[in-house]
C-alpha cells in the first residue's frame, strides 16, 4: 500500500482549516508550511493532526513556499498531494488514487472544480515524492526533473471553495514582475494578459495575449488567448476584429466548443442568424469537454441549444 502525504502552504486560513483537515484525513500525513499567519491557523492545524512549520519568505515567491512545503514531507512517502487550504476532495479520493496509480506512474491528473457553475479543468498536482520541483514566482507550476508518466483519474474530484473577500490585488504587480524576469515565457504572458482582462485593461490585455499567442505551442492555450482577445475587442466596440480572433481560436483548436459558441453569440447579436446556427451545429458535434484544459460550464449547460433555438426562430 502506498504511503500518501498531503502538503500545503498556509497564511491566515483558520476559517478553512477544519474543513481542509476533514477532507485530507484519508492521507497518511499532512504537512503545512505556515508563511506568517496572524490568526490561529498553526494551532488549529496542529490540534487536528497536521505537521506545521512556520517561516517568513521575503521577498514573497510562491515557488519558494511550495518547495519548502514539499521538503517537509519525509522521503519515505511514496505519493504527494499538493492542495491549498481552501480546497477539498470529494470523499473516497484516496481509494480512487490508489486504483489509478500504477507502478510506473509519477503524476496523476484529475478534475479540479473552480467555480460555482461547475467549471473545471484537469489538474495534475498529485505526484511521486521524488523528481519534482516548483518554479515561477506566481501561478507557480510543478516541473518534472526527468521522465514522467502521467495517469488520469476522473473519480477524484477536488473543489476550490475560496474566501471571496480576500484581496488578490498583489497578483497583477507580481505577474508584471514575473514577465520582466521571464519575458519570453508564454505561461507568464498568458496569466498576465488574463489578469489585465480581469482588471478591465483591455488594450494591455490584447497586447500581452497577442505576444502569448506568438510564443505558445499548446493549441488549447493559444485558442483561449485568442478568445480573450476577441472579448477585449468586442468590449472596445470593434466587432470585426473580435470575429477574426474568434475564427482564429476555432481554427487553432477545433476540438473545443467554446470558440464556436462565442462566435455564434456574436453572430446572433448582429442578426446573422444562419451563421450563428452553423457555428452552434459545429459546436454540438463536439460531444466531450477538452480533456486537458479549462472547460467553461456555459459550453455544456444548454447555452448552445438556447442560441440555436433563437437563431432558428429568427430565420
Amino acid at each position: 500500500m502506498a504511503k500518501i502525504a498531503v502538503y500545503a502552504i498556509c497564511k491566515n486560513e483558520a476559517a478553512h482549516a477544519p474543513r481542509f483537515m476533514t477532507s485530507m484525513k484519508e492521507a497518511d500525513g499532512i504537512f503545512i508550511l505556515d508563511t506568517g499567519s496572524t490568526d490561529d491557523s498553526p494551532r488549529i492545524l496542529r490540534d487536528l493532526g497536521a505537521v506545521v512549520h512556520e517561516t517568513n519568505i521575503t521577498p514573497w515567491r510562491f515557488d519558494v513556499a511550495r518547495n519548502l512545503a514539499l521538503s517537509l514531507v519525509p522521503l519515505d512517502y511514496d505519493i504527494c498531494v499538493c492542495c491549498d487550504l481552501d480546497e477539498v476532495f470529494a470523499p473516497g479520493w484516496r481509494k480512487a488514487l490508489e486504483q489509478a496509480w500504477q507502478s510506473d506512474t509519477t503524476r496523476l491528473s484529475y478534475p479540479f472544480y473552480y467555480g460555482d457553475d461547475g467549471s473545471f479543468f484537469f489538474r495534475s498536482l498529485i505526484h511521486s515524492r521524488k523528481g519534482y520541483l516548483w518554479a515561477w514566482p506566481i501561478h507557480e507550476a510543478l516541473l518534472p526533473m526527468g521522465a514522467e508518466r502521467v495517469a488520469t483519474c476522473t473519480d477524484i474530484r477536488l473543489y476550490h471553495l475560496p474566501d471571496r473577500s480576500k484581496s488578490r490585488a498583489f497578483y497583477l504587480p507580481m505577474l508584471e514582475q514575473a514577465v520582466r524576469e521571464y519575458p519570453h515565457d508564454p505561461r507568464m504572458l498568458r496569466y498576465l494578459g488574463r489578469e489585465y482582462l480581469y482588471h478591465g485593461q483591455w488594450q494591455a490585455a490584447i497586447d500581452t495575449l497577442s505576444r502569448h499567442v506568438e510564443l505558445e505551442t499548446w493549441d488549447a492555450e493559444q485558442s483561449a488567448s485568442l478568445r480573450d482577445i476577441a472579448r477585449c475587442y468586442l468590449t472596445l466596440g470593434q466587432p470585426i476584429r473580435a470575429e477574426a480572433h474568434d475564427l482564429r481560436a476555432i481554427q487553432t483548436c477545433p476540438t473545443m466548443r467554446e470558440g464556436y459558441i462565442e462566435l455564434a453569440q456574436l453572430y446572433l447579436s448582429q442578426a446573422r442568424y444562419a451563421e450563428a446556427e452553423e457555428m452552434i451545429r459545429q459546436a454540438l458535434c463536439i460531444s466531450d469537454p477538452h480533456p486537458s484544459y479549462f472547460n467553461e460550464s456555459w459550453a455544456w449547460n444548454g447555452t448552445a441549444e438556447a442560441i440555436l433555438a433563437a437563431a432558428l426562430s429568427a430565420q
